[in-house]
């Protein structure tokens, strides 16, 4: 997804997905993950995945179709080549960056000694984001961690992460998360349960 979805849900609604690391949506769904973006495909048409609805709401509880489909993902994961080097590289790069400026693109095209536009088709065959994209979302992501690690100020985090000002920090907040940051730090009072290697953890 590259923008926002808000979805208003009522009454007891039970949510189960799997979030896969960028680079490996395609390779898992055996659909190229530029074809995937801002989609919606029904889990019949991912056949390397072999995932039933049926199945999964056959299981007597949360705990059951968890098992099942981490057992299922493993499974396919455990059939695929190693992730494209070249994007797990620039994934990684992004990812740790918390300075005023990430990595600028053809800082990386450099250190890969790749051509801007071959860097690109690779990275978009495996993320379906183009790097400028990824890039502008690996930015506010920045913002989130270092709110989560207790920065308040919105100016400061701007700054800090290399937004031009703070109204530009508020119109990329609006089209990833649909809220402004004000309304986004609002709802980070409760906490969604994630299930990762093994335990439940809290994002």
């Amino acid at each position: 997804m590259s923008n926002a979805q808000v979805f208003g849900l009522g009454g007891k609604v039970e949510l189960l997905g799997v979030r896969f690391r960028p680079g490996v949506i395609g390779a898992v769904s055996g659909i190229p993950a530029d074809r995937l973006l801002d989609t919606t495909v029904p889990l019949a048409e991912l056949s390397h995945l072999r995932i039933s609805v049926a199945e999964l709401a056959g299981r007597a509880d949360l705990s059951a179709r968890l098992k099942l489909l981490s057992n299922l993902c493993r499974a396919r994961l455990a059939t695929l080549q190693q992730p494209d080097p070249v994007v797990r590289y620039a994934v990684t790069r992004w990812a740790h960056a918390e300075q005023v400026a990430l990595p600028a693109i053809s800082d990386l095209t450099r250190d890969l000694g790749l051509s801007e536009r071959a860097f690109e088709r690779r990275f978009i065959a495996q993320v379906g984001l183009t790097p400028v994209g990824y890039r502008r979302l690996a930015r506010f992501r920045s913002v989130l961690r270092l709110y989560a690690n207790g920065v308040r100020d919105w100016a400061q985090l701007a700054a800090t992460t290399g937004f031009s000002d703070q109204s530009h920090l508020v119109r990329d907040c609006r089209a990833f998360t649909g809220l402004t940051p004000t309304e986004w730090a609002a709802t980070q009072e409760a906490h969604a349960g994630f299930f990762q290697d093994g335990k439940i953890t809290t994002s």
